[in-house]
């Protein structure tokens, strides 16, 4: 089994430095997933999730097609093929996980560990012909109900999502705002090389607070020219933004 090699070289405000991580992935999963992001804003998505049970990358499909070059252009611009709606990539690494997020002129990124308390129930179900068994927690503000299965013994699941004796085949927070169902499981061994560089590293309440500024602020239009005369035609625009995606997956981010 070959290796993933991931090399990501981070600008931290005045100091360079290099970080590799290395692991050897065992599976790659996808999921199907249904966000609602806003009041009235529901989209569907498709994640990609690679590694073991140790260390993982997880992202949107396009975003991962992007990262991994494998997304070729057509010619002219994709909106829908430049960028996932959920833009965030997560890794982990020596139970260190790593947020990142991309705009045109910016990247930044925060680390933090992650502690979930899970209790498992004897519940089950069958998910695309696999018994899985039932396990919740409470976490980011949300009541968390999960189905792994122990037949494939990775403890990986979406978004930050592990630590289960299992893979995680379904998962939704108890309103149903975010739900994830896994479509597709495969023993994963290519290489993987990644690059990503000039990334700022946040505390993670400062990295809320850019991430914000990037999304509803004017500096979410970069390179856009703004006329006097239309500054409050775009502000509208932005303050639109803000309602169609105020439902958050952490409603309470430091919980």
């Amino acid at each position: 089994m070959k290796k993933i090699h991931i090399l990501f070289l981070f600008l931290s405000f005045s100091l360079a430095f290099a970080q590799k991580i290395d692991f050897v992935p065992t599976i790659r999963v996808r999921y199907a997933s249904s966000l609602q992001l806003g009041k009235s804003y529901k989209i569907s998505q498709e994640f990609v999730l690679i590694g073991n049970s140790q260390n993982y990358y997880f992202a949107g499909a396009q975003n991962y097609l992007n990262d991994t070059k494998q997304y070729k252009s057509k010619g002219g611009i994709d909106l829908q093929a430049v960028s996932d709606y959920f833009q965030e990539r997560l890794t982990r690494q020596n139970d260190l996980t790593t947020v990142f997020f991309i705009n045109p002129d910016n990247k930044i990124r925060y680390e933090e560990k992650i502690n979930l308390k899970w209790v498992l129930y004897g519940e089950t179900k069958m998910i695309n012909g696999i018994k899985c068994q039932m396990a919740a927690t409470n976490k980011y503000g949300r009541r968390w109900i999960a189905f792994f299965s122990k037949e494939y013994p990775q403890s990986l699941g979406p978004y930050k999502f592990n630590g289960l004796p299992g893979l995680i085949f379904e998962l939704y927070d108890k309103r149903d705002d975010y739900h994830f169902t896994l479509t597709k499981v495969e023993k994963f061994d290519d290489d993987f090389e990644y690059n990503l560089s000039g990334f700022k590293n946040y505390s993670k309440d400062k990295y809320l607070k850019a991430k914000f500024n990037l999304e509803n602020t004017f500096e979410a239009l970069p390179g856009l020219v703004i006329r006097p005369e239309e500054r409050k035609y775009y502000e509208s625009l932005l303050e639109k933004g803000k309602k169609m995606y105020n439902n958050p997956l952490e409603l309470k981010p430091f919980e």
